[in-house]
């Protein structure tokens, strides 16, 4: 005969603990900061293993090592952003091919370039597509 077995997780949630919004996120000073608190306040006969110890300071690391990758993102699609406004102008008169995401390519010489809500267009055959939708030039 077997037993189902439930989950030991609790599902109920205290209204007494905070929700932080973006302003309000803990950084590393703030880590730090509860890590000596808790090592001041632990019990002196079962202190704290250094493994756990150790745990929560590569979470940490980890927490912190992807908000760095996630700040370079922004920044490299910014650079690109920046490029592709610098480069549209160049364009004018070039033939390109288009993906509209239809499934069929649109080609076509550019006509002109726009820049609207600060990304660069470029009009091909009377319609204006964004310059992240260029796929070939020649």
């Amino acid at each position: 005969m077997t037993t189902p077995v439930s989950s030991t997780a609790s599902t109920t949630s205290s209204s007494s603990s905070p929700v932080l919004n973006q302003s309000q996120q803990l950084g590393q000073d703030d880590f730090l900061k509860l890590l000596v608190a808790q090592m001041q306040n632990q019990d002196p006969l079962q202190p704290q293993d250094n493994s756990q110890m150790l745990a929560q300071l590569a979470q940490f690391t980890s927490v912190e090592q992807m908000t760095n990758v996630a700040q370079t993102e922004t920044q490299v699609l910014s650079a690109i952003n920046s490029l592709q406004t610098l480069m549209a102008p160049q364009m004018i008169g070039k033939s390109v091919t288009i993906d509209d995401g239809s499934g069929t390519p649109i080609q076509g010489t550019v006509d002109s370039v726009k820049f609207s809500q600060g990304q660069s267009q470029v009009v091909v055959n009377g319609t204006a597509y964004p310059t992240t939708q260029v796929v070939q030039m020649s």
